[in-house]
């Protein structure tokens, strides 16, 4: 293989920095482009859930394992940085930046597109109150506060009952969302527990339409939070509304399934456990290396869930498809062990 090939690896994310450190690990010359001004994606606001010591494999450890070892990598970073245009070139790519300190276009061998996804926007599920109601907030919104202000950032705040709300934004093929985000149930799950374990005697109800059950130690997780009184019910509620009794509640009128009763309750937090969607600018991406998306609006990708229609440009992460963060840095490791290959074939 040619000494040194060029890759771009195009997000700072938990999936770009792994795919970008394995291939350089293998000797390739990577650029890393991030349009944002730090590192990190949307894993920056993961929290660690934690309780007692004992993890919770949520996998908020892993961006800071990987932001330690970038700073000390050979991988060459574009912060502030975002692709203008692409041009084929001899086999390869001419990739042109905007915001780069750099005048020329990047010439590279082949490229990673790990640019992540948006979270799925509160404000389009109008019954739930989200921006109106004071009580009423998301699971991203929770991990970003436990994150700034650490493991107790509820303690003080006098709450009595709480509920998690699934399914908020996925799973709905009338906003072209049909698919489950995956990582909902067990961000919600945990999150409860942690809640759960600093203040035992919240009551704890989480609104179901049914559980995704997949992910590492999820049966344990599950089990957990029944045998530590988290309320689990089998049905989403229609409308939440302002508590006619205590402004700043919120109360609920639900179906509930398996007791087969409409019913109406107040809580003191309502958090939505909203999902994942394409970035808002994954068409434009899409348009700018030539490569297709699917129904939904992910990157479509062959059999291998990693190449794309273009020879030399590969995906990893939640741009392909919903995944958790360990979930993403694994494809980020496979993505980068396709590159690798592709590249030792060009070099043939």
């Amino acid at each position: 293989m040619r000494e040194h090939p060029s890759v771009i690896v195009v997000g700072g994310g938990i999936a770009g920095l792994t795919a970008a450190l394995n291939l350089a690990e293998r000797g390739a010359h990577v650029t890393l482009v991030e349009r944002d001004s730090v590192l990190g994606g949307n894993a920056r606001t993961v929290c660690c859930k934690a309780i007692a010591g004992e993890c919770q494999l949520c996998g908020g450890c892993l961006l800071g394992e990987r932001l330690e070892l970038i700073v000390s990598s050979p991988v060459e970073l574009l912060l502030e940085t975002s692709v203008a245009r692409v041009e084929r070139d001899n086999g390869g790519f001419l990739v042109y930046l905007e915001g780069a300190e750099k005048s020329s276009p990047l010439r590279a061998q082949a490229v990673i597109l790990a640019t992540g996804f948006d979270h799925v926007d509160a404000h389009t599920k109008g019954p739930y109150g989200y921006g109106i109601l004071p009580s009423v907030t998301t699971g991203e919104e929770m991990e970003r506060k436990i994150k700034e202000e650490g493991q107790g950032a509820y303690d003080a705040l006098g709450l009595h009952k709480v509920a998690f709300i699934q399914c908020v934004g996925s799973r709905d093929e009338h906003v072209g969302r049909g698919y489950c985000s995956q990582v909902c149930c067990r961000y919600a799950l945990r999150l409860a527990r942690l809640l759960k374990a600093r203040q035992p005697e919240l009551e704890i109800t989480i609104f179901k339409m049914d559980i995704q059950n997949s992910g590492r130690d999820f049966q344990k997780t599950w089990q957990a939070a029944q045998e530590e009184g988290i309320r689990i019910v089998a049905g989403l509620p229609a409308v939440i509304r302002r508590s006619s009794e205590e402004p700043r509640r919120a109360t609920f009128v639900y179906d509930d399934i398996l007791a087969g009763q409409i019913v109406q309750e107040d809580f003191d937090l309502v958090v939505l456990s909203v999902g994942m969607q394409p970035r808002r600018d994954a068409e434009q991406v899409a348009e700018l290396f030539g490569i297709n998306q699917d129904r939904y609006g992910f990157f479509a990708v062959g059999d291998d869930l990693i190449s794309t229609i273009v020879p030399g440009v590969f995906v990893a992460g939640t741009c392909q498809a919903p995944r958790s963060m360990a979930e993403a840095a694994a494809h980020a490791q496979q993505a980068a062990e396709a590159c690798y290959r592709y590249l030792q074939e060009l070099a043939l």
